[in-house]
């Protein structure tokens, strides 16, 4: 006799799914408050955010396409945070045709109060074992990656997307990989999901990295 429960049940990737768009709501309503409360939409919000990792600067248009977003969106906004003083707008050196923006001082006093969005999902993560961060951090890295093969997402500056990363060369069960930029050994605690040094590795070798750093192949 087949059992009512399984048959009405989703498959697991959709139950996956819901539980994202759970938690998307906490951070949404969080940022949106945080965002109000400085004068400032989710998207202006978001520019400046992700601009506090860029100090050199970053392209209209590239900006643009961190955020998902088109470029006129972009343009209205960021024209607003210039008059609110918390963008510049600088020409980069060697070519001042290329127009970067910049934080503020003012705009970077505000990100580091808006540094509180996120902190009661940051709460929830922490109050996990530390294997089971661990495992969720890996899943997440693994998911980021698969939307960036499918042109889903940009590619962001992760560790496992950059030339310099050497995935499980050492030994060492805490600290197995490699920054052949800085020449230092690191584990997954320390793998960055945004450098500001990154270096986007070829398509064979990001590939064969993401193998290793998998365990699907293992280290010549």
């Amino acid at each position: 006799m087949s059992n009512p429960l399984e048959q009405a049940d989703l498959p697991l990737s959709q139950k996956v799914l819901h539980a994202f768009n759970r938690v998307q709501v906490a951070m949404r309503a969080e940022s949106w408050e945080e965002f109000g409360q400085q004068g400032l939409n989710p998207t202006q919000g978001q520019i400046l955010m992700v601009l506090s990792r860029r100090p050199s600067g970053l392209r209209l248009s590239t900006l643009a396409q961190e955020l998902r977003i088109s470029t006129p969106t972009a343009s209205d906004s960021v024209r607003v945070l210039v008059e609110k003083g918390y963008l510049r707008k600088t020409k980069l050196k060697g070519d001042a045709r290329v127009v970067l923006l910049q934080l503020t001082p003012v705009g970077q006093a505000l990100v580091q109060r808006l540094d509180a969005v996120g902190e009661s999902v940051a709460a929830a993560i922490n109050a996990l074992p530390d294997c089971e961060q661990h495992q969720l951090f890996r899943t997440m890295l693994r998911i980021v990656r698969e939307l960036q093969a499918n042109g889903k997402i940009p590619v962001t500056r992760m560790c496992v997307t950059c030339r310099y990363f050497r995935p499980n060369v050492h030994r060492d069960s805490e600290r197995p990989h490699h920054c052949a930029l800085v020449d230092a050994a690191f584990g997954d605690r320390t793998l960055r999901s945004d450098c500001p040094d990154h270096e986007t590795a070829d398509r064979h070798l990001a590939a064969r990295n993401w193998e290793v750093f998998s365990g699907l192949i293992a280290r010549e």
